[in-house]
């Protein structure tokens, strides 16, 4: 099989569960801790690596400490990063993430990177053009714009991850060219302008779109095909719920892989819905990679 080419922004997230979020100057003492790469495209590919399913991850990097550890990580899980940029001089994007511990609130100070927006390459294009899937998420925009070109040339399928406060008008036409659509309840109101479920439905399953869900967190999600089918996929139960990191990255992620390797649709959500509950069990983006599949992360 092809790979899944992913375009996206790859992190690197330093976790750390307290009791209660900082007021002021002081110190706060931590429960536990864990360190591991982010990024929803990024945590994606590595859930569709975990699947044995080639991926390949497009972004810009930079060349210091953090990027290292990011591309370190993601090669352990499988991602292939043959076609990654990798910018000298450049600080790559990570974040430090407060966990509360009784109710796995959490409070995020990010720092971006310095690196420049991605500028697709002959090789990069080439890989496009062979790809099995090109996951989107918004990120890297005009480079998603010009992939989004070649995959259509070339009958690429696309898929895109529509987050929670993610949306915006100028991704809209990115949207409109994928054909599995997995957003989140707020980005699909967004995006539709509605707030009945069926009427959101009806407007993303339009155009190339051959699936649509939209997710609900523990109330699950809601699944659409342009073949007629509809269904409810409860969430599963996570128990404890540690932290909820990276569930719907991983959700897409186990989603697309089960779809690339022609299950029903059914068994796709519920595959994809267990696996995102594994996740919370356990501390950052990507501890279901080490719990249920044992790849380190």
């Amino acid at each position: 099989m092809q790979p899944v080419i992913g375009i996206g922004a790859a992190t690197w997230d330093h976790f750390y569960v307290v009791d209660a979020f900082p007021h002021g100057e002081g110190v706060v003492q931590a429960r536990a801790s864990s360190f591991t790469g982010g990024g929803p495209v990024a945590t994606a590919l590595s859930v569709i690596a975990a699947h044995q399913l080639p991926t390949h991850l497009l972004d810009v990097l930079g060349d210091d400490l953090i990027g290292q550890s990011i591309r370190q990580e993601l090669l352990a899980q499988g991602v292939g990063l043959d076609a990654l940029d990798v910018q000298a001089g450049a600080s790559s994007a990570h974040a430090v993430v407060l966990v509360r511990a009784h109710d796995a609130a959490r409070h995020i100070t990010y720092f971006p990177s310095s690196a420049p927006a991605l500028i697709l390459s002959e090789a990069q294009r080439s890989l496009i053009a062979r790809a099995s899937m090109l996951h989107l998420n918004g990120r890297h925009e005009e480079a998603a714009r010009e992939a989004v070109t070649i995959a259509r040339q070339n009958a690429v399928p696309i898929s895109f991850d529509g987050g929670a406060g993610r949306y915006r008008e100028s991704i809209r036409d990115l949207v409109e060219a994928c054909a599995l659509r997995i957003v989140a309840l707020d980005f699909a109101r967004q995006f539709t302008g509605e707030d009945d479920l069926a009427l959101m439905a009806k407007a993303l399953l339009q155009g190339p779109a051959q699936v649509v869900v939209i997710t609900d967190g523990v109330r699950g999600s809601h699944v659409w095909s342009s073949a007629g089918e509809v269904f409810h996929q409860p969430a599963f139960d996570a128990s404890p719920v540690i932290d909820t990191t990276g569930c719907g990255d991983v959700f897409h992620g186990a989603f697309i892989a089960a779809w690339l390797q022609q299950r029903p649709l059914r068994e796709c959500a519920e595959h994809a819905s267990r696996l995102a509950a594994r996740n919370a069990e356990g501390l950052g983006g990507r501890f279901v990679l080490r719990h249920a599949f044992g790849l380190s992360g």
